[in-house]
């Protein structure tokens, strides 16, 4: 899926637009094929309204990064939407334009990510999907429309604004050698191995991990994602097509990783976030 790439007790759905809670991603079972639609729970259906009172809105300067992805190729549209004022928080957006058989979207997912814990803030994580894909009439009709009545007073309550932040910086590098430059000239390198990866789709139903770890320079190794969590139906994962964005004081990043999912129609690549703090 640019699922945030969150740590493994973070953060990626049932019929109908809904509002998930912050929970694991699903642990599919290994079967002979690639599954209709992970299983999971079915969400809490509530109104979309703010927990705490929301902040005045933060200037929008700037309109969100676009990365325009490929229908044909089952590639994703990626937005990020900047940072909060503090440096802490960043959204993002994912569009899955879905499969060129059926007349209905595939989906649309926000992700709101806490930098600081590699984790998704409260109520930060949105996917909504059509009731019935195979529908002649589609319902809702516009998914990235019915998204954005649940981004637009998120993005407020957190204070994220496209004005905020820096980026896209590029990942630079090949097999398990990476590494991104900092404003300052420096560079932050990376460490990144994918763990049971494959090219066979119907040899992806236990699903490839990665483990990443990132040395600032003066700072010690620190390790990003350990590489225990597997993420069912997911084939690899790839950073020469990820990025990264730098909050607006510059001791937070987002480490944006692509990901690539065996689907009923395919392969779709899409990405997820890493949430790491630089000094």
């Amino acid at each position: 899926m640019l699922l945030a790439g969150c740590r493994d007790a973070e953060p990626a759905s049932a019929k109908g637009p809904v509002t998930e809670e912050p929970k694991p991603l699903p642990q599919v079972a290994a079967q002979d094929g690639p599954p209709t639609r992970a299983a999971e729970p079915e969400p809490r259906v509530e109104p979309d309204r703010p927990r705490r009172p929301e902040p005045k809105a933060p200037p929008m300067g700037a309109p969100a990064y676009r990365r325009s992805g490929s229908e044909a190729d089952g590639i994703d549209d990626f937005l990020f939407w900047g940072w909060s004022g503090d440096g802490r928080r960043f959204g993002f957006e994912t569009y899955f334009a879905g499969s060129a058989m059926a007349d209905c979207e595939g989906e649309a997912e926000l992700t709101i990510v806490d930098a600081g814990t590699d984790r998704y803030v409260d109520d930060g994580h949105v996917v909504v999907r059509h009731r019935d894909p195979e529908a002649e009439v589609c319902d809702p009709p516009d998914l990235r429309e019915e998204l954005g009545f649940r981004r637009d007073p998120r993005l407020r309550r957190e204070g994220i604004s496209p004005a905020l932040g820096t980026g896209p910086i590029p990942i630079e590098g090949s097999g398990e050698s990476w590494s991104f430059a900092l404003p300052s000239g420096e560079r932050v390198t990376l460490t990144f191995r994918v763990l049971h990866g494959t090219d066979d789709p119907m040899e992806a139903a236990d699903g490839a991990g990665y483990e990443l770890r990132m040395t600032v320079p003066g700072q010690d190794e620190v390790v990003v994602e350990n590489g225990v969590r597997r993420r069912p139906w997911f084939m690899g994962y790839d950073l020469g097509r990820g990025m990264v964005f730098l909050g607006p004081d510059g001791r937070h990043a987002a480490i944006m990783v692509a990901q690539m999912q065996v689907i009923p129609e395919g392969v779709r690549t899409t990405w997820m976030a890493n949430g790491v703090r630089l000094r």
